[in-house]
């Protein structure tokens, strides 16, 4: 698969270099994060050593358009400048595709590293995707997909392409259908298989002796199908349901509906519901493990209004998750806009009794050229049923954007946070964004 991405690259070339480029759209970020490590755990605080850290991180993400074609790619890197850690430096491409669009007035096509997500069919692989656009209206559309899974770490090294196709791959396809106003309904498949690497264990010989043994585990296999569901009432309401079966295990692992309805211009009703079964690979070991189902149930409340010449919106939330032989409560309620919010949460039941609370304040300094952002959060809860007493943390980050040109902004941040093991610990990032656009023609 690596071939397909080389040749990718080469049939960008091609292109680029026979003149038909017309606009450039590229977005980089460069940004580094500094911060303190212990190096171990240690018999007294006053005898702990620290590390001093300093990671930068780049990102770049460029669409360069030549007439109906497209070359894409979003990548990051990132590296140690003081005191190595791990490896020290790596590289991600999450996306690196060439796309024509609307070829023949009715197809769409991306060869390369993407993304994928077609109903049941979600992932990164290396390969093709297509989607065909049928009908007077374009309404009938036929989506397909396949190619191999991309490695984990998002990189072209040679370790990630060692398995078969066969065993490492993603394909499927999906139908959709728009031919009803306001309506849209999705009818996918996929097939997945991962291999998994194999590793040196130690295990017990007849005689219970210790023994080296090498363990090659098999493609872990996933063949699901789902059915997906949009539809707007009256330009005010949006329906939207979901429905995933799995093949190998026979049975519906997950089904969801959410609804907003606009009761009026400021009140906007919203309900869901969520049944979920984990969703288990063929040839894994957590088959051998005992598992719930559960369900969730959700509701909740906004109101939009103004206040000091501002919008902003009241809400109140309430979610619950229904175990076999118990249930999992969480409430929240707040205040939120575009410049400042504060909020409060709150969890009880199976999964812990804890609580929280929330604020953000974002201002304009001087309009479009310094903003000021900021934020403070604190929780309190349980470390375990043995512990009685709650544990508090407290968090919070200040930072400013200045933006000298449209098309480059510095940002630095500064972020505390305390709690039993840290009673201080800071950090700070700083950040250097560029945009750019350019039409050749």
């Amino acid at each position: 698969m690596r071939k397909l991405i080389l040749v990718t690259f080469i049939l960008f070339f091609a292109f680029l270099a026979s003149g038909y480029s017309q606009s450039l759209n590229l977005r980089l970020n460069s940004s580094f994060y500094t911060w303190k490590r212990l190096d171990a755990v240690p018999e007294t605080l006053k005898s702990a050593t620290y590390t001093t850290h300093l990671t930068g991180y780049q990102n770049m993400a460029f669409d360069l358009n030549f007439g109906k074609w497209t070359f894409s790619t979003s990548l990051q890197t990132d590296e140690d400048v003081i005191n190595r850690n791990g490896r020290g430096f790596s590289y991600r491409f999450y996306d690196a595709f060439l796309k024509g669009s609307n070829l023949f007035n009715v197809l769409d096509l991306k060869l390369g590293r993407q993304y994928v997500s077609a109903g049941s069919g979600k992932g990164t692989i290396d390969g093709a995707h297509f989607k065909l656009k049928l009908g007077e209206k374009k309404e009938y559309q036929i989506i397909g997909y396949g190619g191999y899974l991309t490695p984990l770490a998002y990189d072209f090294d040679k370790e990630g392409y060692k398995k078969k196709l066969s065993e490492n791959f993603l394909a499927g396809g999906q139908f959709l259908y728009y031919g009803i106003k306001d309506l849209y309904a999705g009818l996918s498949y996929a097939n997945k298989n991962r291999a998994m690497e194999p590793y040196w264990t130690t295990r017990a010989d007849s005689v219970f002796n210790p023994m080296d043994y090498y363990v090659q585990p098999e493609s872990q296999a996933n063949q699901s199908a789902g059915l997906d569901l949009t539809y707007r009432l009256a330009k005010r309401h949006n329906l939207y349901g979901k429905l995933y079966y799995d093949f190998n295990q026979k049975r519906i692992f997950k089904g969801e509906f959410n609804g907003s309805f606009a009761l009026n211009d400021k009140i906007k009703l919203s309900v869901g519901y969520d049944y979920k079964e984990p969703q288990l690979s063929v040839n894994t070991v957590f088959w051998v493990f005992n598992y719930q189902k559960y369900q969730e149930i959700q509701g909740g409340l906004d109101y939009l209004t103004k206040f000091m010449g501002t919008n902003i919106n009241i809400y109140g939330r309430f979610g619950g998750v229904i175990y076999d032989k118990d249930n999992s409560l969480k409430f929240q309620l707040g205040v939120s806009s575009s410049s400042y919010g504060l909020g409060i949460t709150k969890y009880t039941g199976y999964s812990g009794e804890s609580e929280g609370a929330f604020a953000y304040f974002n201002h304009d300094i001087v309009k479009s050229f310094l903003a000021l952002t900021s934020s403070l959060n604190y929780s309190r809860y349980n470390l375990g049923n043995s512990n009685s007493d709650k544990v508090n943390v407290f968090g919070g980050t200040l930072g400013l954007t200045y933006r000298p040109v449209s098309r480059f902004s510095i940002d630095a941040q500064g972020q505390l946070m305390t709690n039993e093991i840290y009673k201080t610990d800071t950090r700070f990032l700083i950040g250097f964004n560029y945009w750019l656009f350019s039409n050749f023609n």
